[in-house]
């Protein structure tokens, strides 16, 4: 009787979502953990997510996509990104590539406060 396990983690597979921006192809099907804890990091407090609004740290923002973009198109840095794009296009482009990670994250986020209601 063998007792081997086997998951297969490469078959769980996002939807591809592929953009073109400043005439460069970037996949950001898969959103990486360093863009996600860098993202988490930018916007874990109130003071933290009112300073984005308000246009301060943007750099580190555009470093998040950029940080995101890097897997698939490593031309993509921040610094590419801030010369080679205008800030209408990388707004746009900002939320094409943050869309599915802020979607998870505010899906986890109810579930995390329901749990903190029930103790």
């Amino acid at each position: 009787m063998s007792s081997d396990i086997m998951k297969d983690f490469d078959t769980i597979a996002p939807v591809k979502r592929v953009a073109r921006i400043g005439g460069e192809e970037v996949d950001v099907s898969v959103f990486s953990t360093r863009a996600t804890l860098k993202l988490i990091d930018m916007t874990d407090s109130p003071e933290k997510i009112q300073n984005l609004e308000n246009g301060k740290n943007i750099e580190s923002f555009v470093e998040v996509v950029a940080t995101a973009c890097r897997r698939s198109n490593p031309k993509i840095t921040a610094d590419w990104l801030m010369d080679n794009v205008d800030m209408f296009t990388l707004v746009e482009f900002s939320k094409f590539v943050l869309e599915p990670i802020i979607l998870k994250l505010e899906e986890i986020k109810p579930a995390e406060d329901s749990e903190k209601n029930c103790q």
